[in-house]
């Protein structure tokens, strides 16, 4: 210990930690509610692991776009027993602050199969118990969207799925549900975390006690029953024809999605070596388990142009998300690999054409989506004549509260948003995959019927509406030396913007950031409305968009592009395409001017 304590010293003199990263060093290695870490703490020291110690131990983990999430390791800034712990107890004074009916209520709690999964939800339990709040416990992994679903379906005053979505393997982390089903706004979510950093004593009461006086109960197949009925309630056709392939990417989709699909009567065949619930995800690209990668889909689409499968489904390890790669001709077993845009396009497009033959679009309908998803959605949606609300924030927890806001919950028709999140139906408050699953199964299958493909689909989409391109580009940046190189480019793109990029001038600039938020002294990284678009056309439908991930230690770039076509649809895609690629070069280098990138 006081070797340690020796050794954090002379680091910090070297200018190997921060001031923060020491200071946070000496309470985890002195005070006894830390004792357990201390080992792993005193074996990072030894072996002079300073960039992990300072990355570990310089700032708390921070609340999100999709709550708290992170690596998986020691220190205040990686999610561990202590991090989750300080979450539960915190949610645990959030629902005590609404007084004793709130609190009688209880809270449901699910999870993922990532490391400590079991583990994590298991503890916050005991700490909801520690509190003398109910909780109810699911049996084994389950879906983030059944969480949801399962707040409003108990009535509980909320939920926490401990997941870390689509972030890599190495990450987990604790995300938390209000009444509704969905997951807290602002102002509650900065209540929430003020309530989270200002946890001095977490309260626990040991599992077995728990489970033994009611104050937690096991929950499962009848919430699994009332789930999927829902679901499939929101069948369009009967047409059951698409030969889809499947993979959950060793994660939750075993529970959801493949179920739904087999009980609507789908030929599904699951990519064998990820069929079965694994932490350490072992056919992982890398630490890469997320679909909105072309290359995490690899696989599943070998499998799937060997079997001559006209789609293929993937489900990110919490399975609210998927991947869809598609049958490019008819008669070619060749599968084109399809980015979130194009499936929320072809998704909308057919859900809409659907209801108007049956006639059930709502009187007052509405199709949601965030600013940085494709605008060809509420193109679609108004050509159909419903309204549609497309300037959202990042974050699907901002249509969950527009839709809570409705007054007619049936106006609500869909919802998406780029990174592989969709909704329809009004018993989940979060982006779904079974029930995009079922969209694009039954989607797929009427095509097939017609002698089309899902990119025919589009192709005749663009040639109605226009033709968009829409590309994401994800800059890494780890770390405290990441965050202050997305800092840099944030503050560079505010303070020297670009004047032109792919050859179009930069006709007006829209920044989502407060104005007192932007200024450096005041400035954080991922704050809500940290979005800045350049807008290069009249009709704002040409942009680029740069924002740092709520979740990640990424700045993402959105380029979009729009022409219409009037004749040759290959030769609009062929110009369209070249000019976005330039676009989205320029940005990013644009970005680089304001960072030095050290040598590793």
């Amino acid at each position: 210990m006081n070797s340690s304590l020796t050794k954090i010293e002379d680091a910090y003199k070297k200018g190997l930690l921060s001031t923060e990263a020491l200071e946070n060093l000496k309470i985890w290695l002195t005070r006894p509610e830390f004792d357990k870490f201390v080992p792993e703490i005193d074996k990072l020291i030894q072996e002079e692991k300073w960039v992990e110690l300072e990355d570990g131990f310089y700032a708390h983990i921070a609340i999100g776009t999709g709550g708290i999430r992170g690596p998986i390791g020691v220190g205040p800034n990686r999610m561990n027993t202590r991090a989750i712990g300080e979450a539960a107890q915190g949610l645990s004074q959030f629902i005590q602050d609404f007084g004793e009916d709130t609190v009688q209520k209880g809270v449901v709690v699910g999870h993922e199969v990532r490391k400590f999964s079991r583990e994590f939800a298991v503890l916050c339990c005991e700490v909801f118990a520690g509190n003398g709040i109910k909780s109810y416990l699911f049996e084994s992994i389950r879906s983030t969207p059944e969480l949801s679903f399962s707040v409003r379906h108990l009535s509980t005053s909320a939920g926490v799925q401990i997941t870390a979505s689509h972030n890599p393997r190495t990450d987990n982390g604790f995300k938390f549900y209000w009444s509704d089903g969905g997951q807290v706004v602002a102002p509650l979510d900065l209540k929430f975390m003020e309530l989270v950093t200002g946890v001095k004593e977490i309260k626990r009461m040991p599992y077995e006690e728990a489970l033994k006086n009611g104050m937690i109960q096991i929950v499962g197949k009848e919430i699994d029953e009332s789930y999927f009925k829902e679901i499939q309630k929101l069948s369009l056709v009967n047409s059951r024809s698409a030969e889809i392939v499947f993979s959950p990417i060793h994660g939750a989709g075993s529970t959801n999605v493949l179920p739904i699909l087999k009980r609507q009567g789908f030929t599904v065949t699951v990519v064998p070596e990820q069929e079965q619930p694994d932490e350490n995800f072992p056919t992982a690209h890398g630490d890469l388990i997320n679909p909105e990668y072309r290359e995490v889909m690899d696989l599943p689409i070998k499998f799937g142009e060997k079997l001559a499968a006209d789609v293929v489904i993937c489900s990110d390890p919490d399975a609210d998300r998927i991947g869809v790669a598609a049958k490019r001709r008819s008669g070619d077993n060749e599968l084109q690999f399809l980015t979130g845009n194009e499936v929320g396009v072809a998704m909308i497009h057919f859900i809409l054409s659907q209801m108007r033959l049956q006639g059930t679009i709502p009187k007052n309908g509405v199709v949601i989506s965030t600013y940085v998803t494709t605008s060809l959605i509420a193109d679609i949606a108004r050509s159909f004549g419903v309204k549609a609300v497309d300037d959202l924030l990042v974050g699907f927890k901002f249509i969950g509260e527009l839709i809570e806001k409705l007054d007619d919950k049936n106006d609500f028709i869909f919802a998406a948003e780029e990174s592989l999140g969709y909704l329809s139906g009004t018993f989940v408050r979060d982006k779904d995959s079974a029930i995009a699953s079922l969209v694009v199964a039954e989607m797929v299958s009427l095509l097939k019927d017609n002698s089309k493909t899902l990119v025919d689909y589009l192709n005749e989409i663009y040639i109605e509406n226009g033709y968009y391109k829409n590309i994401l580009n994800m800059v890494e940046l780890k770390g405290k030396k990441g965050q202050e190189h997305i800092k840099a480019i944030m503050m560079g793109l505010r303070g020297n913007p670009p004047e032109e990029l792919g050859g179009m001038k930069i006709l007006s600039i829209i920044d989502r950031l407060d104005e007192e938020s932007r200024v450096p002294e005041k400035y954080k990284v991922g704050k809500t409305g940290d979005q800045l678009t350049f807008v290069l056309s009249e009709n704002g439908k040409v942009r680029i968009t740069a924002r740092p991930s709520g979740t990640e230690p990424k700045i993402k770039y959105y380029i979009q592009h729009h022409q219409s076509v009037k004749n040759d649809l290959e030769e609009v895609k062929s110009r369209i395409d070249t000019q976005s690629k330039k676009m989205e070069e320029e940005i990013v280098k644009h970005g680089e001017k304001f960072i030095k990138i050290e040598p590793t």
